[in-house]
């Protein structure tokens, strides 16, 4: 019999692995840089207001949610572009101004879904290895850009994985001197900031900013998006959206979830103090070197032993962390999501007894 062949990918994604994260039981989940207090549903709606959600029609265009992340924001309503989560719209950004032969501009140790959707989409991922500490200048970008000369750029400020800003003259300079390239700003972590570009886009039409509802809307679970996008731009997006990508249930959660500003409040106060508990605990291991954070989680470096040694010792505690160590630029690398009080107490109590037992193994 001759052999059965089965269809292939195209080249560029032949190799391509999926994307993981570390999904190992522990009792402390720091891992993923989610909020980490409980945020159930019946918070924002009762068992009759979900009686009156109708799924048998298409969603709408989501005016409700539209209305209120534009007060949110200061932006229109229709500068909003909706999305199954921010990575849906990310893509979106890539399949529309990047694909073959376009390049995509991103300054490392960062965001790992940038690149892998730059492939997805067909793009070639140019890198400007910043290293830590992470120090994006505007020398440096500018002329990273001079090289590369790519069809977008990505900022990510703060940025994930090293907690940090880059400073808004930085990309707005990047902004003004390449009027044809998209300047993609992603804003996932700015609330833990307070910093934005939001106020800023109608001096640069080819800035277009991510959002998301997975951290401190604590909303990860629910899958939305947001992409600020301006009139000049918008019509690109629009035409190659997917028709109803956000369910009318998730539409009408999320209007709810982004009206909660006191909740905000709260988690952006409990971020900020168990941020420093958290970061003033790290500094007193010798073994480490700790990266200042305005996020809600921190990344340090070991000094001593190896990464999936320093890992496993945690998990042993039942504490899960991230290592990221196989990320660019980020050797010997681990990265600890802020938790709860009780959380953060669990991981700090763990300190002394993995990092000790590393000095006694040597």
């Amino acid at each position: 019999m001759t052999e059965r062949k089965l269809p292939r990918p195209r080249a560029q994604l032949a190799q391509f692995q999926p994307y993981r994260t570390q999904m190992l039981k522990a009792d402390v989940r720091i891992n993923a840089n989610e909020w980490p207090e409980p945020n159930p549903v019946s918070r924002y709606l009762s068992a009759d207001e979900l009686d009156g959600i109708i799924l048998n029609r298409y969603p709408g265009r989501g005016d409700e949610l539209r209305e209120v992340l534009s007060a949110r924001w200061g932006t229109a309503p229709d500068e909003l572009m909706l999305g199954n989560g921010s990575n849906e719209l990310l893509l979106q950004v890539f399949l529309v101004f990047g694909g073959h032969d376009r390049k995509t501009l991103l300054f490392h140790p960062t965001y790992s879904m940038h690149g892998r959707l730059t492939e997805i989409a067909g793009g070639t991922v140019a890198t400007e290895m910043v290293g830590l500490p992470y120090e994006v200048t505007r020398d440096r970008a500018l002329a990273a850009m001079a090289r590369v000369r790519p069809e977008i750029v990505v900022f990510t400020t703060p940025n994930n994985p090293t907690g940090n800003t880059i400073a808004d003259d930085v990309i707005l300079s990047v902004a003004e001197q390449y009027p044809e390239t998209l300047v993609l700003v992603d804003e996932a972590y700015s609330d833990f900031a307070g910093t934005s570009l939001v106020g800023r886009r109608a001096e640069f039409p080819n800035m277009v900013i991510s959002k998301t509802f997975s951290k401190v809307l604590a909303a990860a679970g629910l899958r939305v998006g947001a992409l600020i996008v301006r009139p000049e731009l918008m019509g690109f997006f629009t035409a190659a959206a997917l028709p109803y990508n956000v369910s009318t249930l998730t539409l009408t959660v999320a209007a709810r979830v982004a009206r909660d500003e006191k909740a905000v409040a709260h988690r952006l106060e409990l971020a900020a103090g168990e941020r420093a508990r958290v970061l003033a605990a790290l500094r007193k291991v010798p073994t480490i070197e700790v990266f200042p954070s305005v996020t809600n989680f921190i990344l340090f470096r070991l000094r001593e032993g190896t990464p999936a040694e320093i890992h496993a010792r945690f998990l042993a505690q039942s504490v899960l962390i991230r290592d990221v160590s196989m990320w660019p630029g980020c050797d010997r690398c681990l990265r600890a999501s802020i938790g709860t009080p009780a959380e953060n107490d669990r991981f700090i109590a763990a300190l002394d007894g993995v990092f000790a037992a590393k000095a006694t193994s040597r």
